[in-house]
């Protein structure tokens, strides 16, 4: 939704959009349970849409930003590469070439 309010350029590159939006279930007695079985919840959500020349320096940026924000209530973290899906959107050369550079940034 917050994408598509309004036609975009790829001048605005690299645009980055944060959510962190608070929802709420009413689930049947019994459907769920411990943990699980909420009404209210908080979940952040965030996209950063980039050219393909900018996905270094965003993902360089987001991590600094981590490390930054961690080191200030000296928490520490741990980060694990995920995979791509069977199912993915796109070409493959574009997964290939984002996968090689969020590899070597993460070295």
């Amino acid at each position: 939704l917050m994408f598509d309010m309004r036609p975009r350029s790829w001048r605005e590159l690299p645009l980055r959009m944060a959510d962190f939006g608070v929802l709420h279930r009413n689930e049947l007695s019994g459907a769920l349970s411990g943990l699980t079985r909420v009404r209210r919840f908080q979940q952040d959500d965030a996209h950063i849409f980039c050219a393909s020349d900018q996905i270094k320096d965003e993902i360089h940026g987001c991590l600094d930003f981590l490390q930054h924000v961690y080191s200030v209530f000296g928490f520490t973290f741990k980060l694990f590469l995920s995979t791509r899906p069977d199912k993915f959107l796109g070409d493959i050369e574009v997964w290939d070439n984002a996968e090689k550079v969020r590899c070597q940034c993460s070295s």
